[in-house]
């Protein structure tokens, strides 16, 4: 009993905890924006200098890359960021979006049998 007692405790802020997410925005390697995403109220674009155009986009808890000028736009097709780890990378442009935090789905890492 204790031991169960002892597993729910610390499990607790895991699910309980804070979620504070944070983007970073980098252009040739070098950061040019940092967001704090649970501070986001409505909606935050931010537009790059450079070649190809490159649109981001951001609301509460998520950021996206929203617009992008370059022939394949796969940095679009990445969708909604909003986990640790999550990135969404443009290389005509040099632009990349990464979030950093603690906020995960209930999903495992690792499953071991």
């Amino acid at each position: 009993m204790a031991v169960c007692v002892v597993a729910i405790i610390l499990l607790l802020p895991r699910f309980f905890g804070g979620s504070e997410l944070t983007a970073e925005i980098t252009v040739g390697g070098e950061t040019v924006r940092t967001l704090n995403l649970d501070e986001i109220e409505g909606m935050y674009e931010f537009k790059t200098d450079t070649s190809p155009a490159v649109t981001i986009t951001a609301e509460k808890g998520r950021i996206c890359v929203s617009d992008a000028d370059c022939p394949d736009r796969l940095c679009v097709n990445c969708g909604w960021l909003d986990e640790d780890g999550d990135m969404a990378v443009c290389l005509p442009a040099k632009v990349a979006v990464s979030v950093k935090g603690e906020k995960q789905k209930n999903a495992p890492d690792v499953i071991t049998y």
